[in-house]
């Protein structure tokens, strides 16, 4: 099951979504699998945890419980990145759903996420600033390489291990 949503805040709360989150908080360097090795090929992106910001925290949780109608109980390591997009990165999340929202990047397929189905290549869901997609964390996903270098985008992920209310 992969539930999209556009519009996943209303105009005025998104533009103040993004003001604060492009002027007042402060991104680190992330390594895949907690890796020691910093290299190239491990990195992420930048990211942001959102337990350093519980009014950001509770805006993303209660919009996510609105916009999708159920009810979040418990999270973890949730976080807003600023990721590159130039490798693909199939990989599966340790929850059970996941909500991810994108924020602000260029619009496209080839800039959106992708969905595998029996390790194939099957769904893309393009970006679209303000698009939220709720989708359990076991299915194999990846951000979509892009062909321009040094493109970045804004995404939230609010990985949810307890919840109710969802059919």
């Amino acid at each position: 099951m992969i539930k999209i949503v556009n519009d996943f805040f209303e105009k005025d709360k998104y533009d103040q979504v993004i003001r604060h989150i492009k002027n007042n908080v402060r991104f680190t360097p992330r390594y895949f699998d907690n890796t020691t090795d910093k290299t190239r090929e491990n990195y992420y992106g930048d990211r942001f945890d959102l337990d350093q910001d519980k009014n950001l925290y509770d805006t993303f949780i209660k919009q996510a419980e609105k916009k999708f109608k159920f009810k979040i109980y418990k999270t973890f390591s949730c976080g807003i990145d600023l990721r590159n997009l130039d490798e693909w990165k199939p990989h599966v999340d340790d929850a059970k759903i996941n909500v991810f929202i994108m924020l602000d990047g260029p619009i496209g397929v080839t800039t959106g996420t992708c969905f595998y189905t029996d390790n194939e290549l099957d769904i893309h869901v393009g970006f679209r600033p303000n698009r939220a997609i709720l989708f359990p964390s076991n299915q194999l996903h990846s951000p979509h390489k892009s062909s321009v270098k040094g493109m970045r985008r804004y995404t939230c992920s609010l990985f949810i291990t307890d919840y109710e209310g969802l059919i």
